[in-house]
């Protein structure tokens, strides 16, 4: 059983127009391993971590998240799998 990490960070200002996700390569996460995903904020002091359970990601190449800001409030979307 491992441990993997992976960093996002939200950056609206270097981010297209029809580039909502952000993309978490999970090709190489076992049914044995925990995905531990980190995610920052460019321009505020936003950071949250998100676990996963590998049994919920064995089977796919990877999973998104949609970063939504609401007024001062970043919340995060996920397809593909729910966090823990």
């Amino acid at each position: 059983m491992k441990v993997i990490n992976r960093s996002r960070v939200i950056r609206p200002s270097s981010r297209g127009e029809n580039s909502e996700s952000y993309k978490i390569d999970t090709k190489k996460v076992t049914a044995e391993d925990t995905l531990i995903v980190n995610i920052s904020h460019e321009a505020t002091a936003f950071q949250k971590s998100f676990k996963f359970n590998g049994k919920d990601l064995a089977n796919k190449n990877s999973i998104h998240f949609k970063a939504v800001e609401e007024g001062s409030q970043t919340k995060i979307e996920w397809s593909g799998a729910k966090p823990i």
